[in-house]
């Protein structure tokens, strides 16, 4: 592998990592906002997240949706997804 490979690779798993503390975040602040009997969704950590940071783009991440991101994060361990057969979303039902 040359380096500048090595070096877009770093800077993309970067990249990713930053998504996934923006993610972490804001679910930790919708939680705490909501209380435990509230679904948190998937699209409202996107939304909220927007307000946040309204720069933020999954693909500039390296994601090509936004449940991609939260399916790497649920492979990494770092939280748990239900998928929502009706609305076809994820509900977030815990982080890790």
């Amino acid at each position: 592998e040359n380096g500048d490979q090595g070096q877009r690779k770093e800077r993309q798993e970067a990249r990713a990592e930053k998504a996934f503390n923006q993610v972490l975040e804001t679910i930790d602040d919708l939680m705490s906002e909501r209380g435990d009997e509230e679904k948190v969704w998937g699209s409202m950590v996107k939304q909220a997240l927007k307000r946040r940071k309204p720069g933020f783009n999954e693909n500039y991440h390296g994601f090509r949706s936004f449940g991609k991101l939260l399916e790497e994060m649920e492979g990494k361990g770092m939280l748990t997804l239900e998928h929502d057969k009706k609305s076809g979303g994820y509900i977030i039902t815990g982080v890790l």
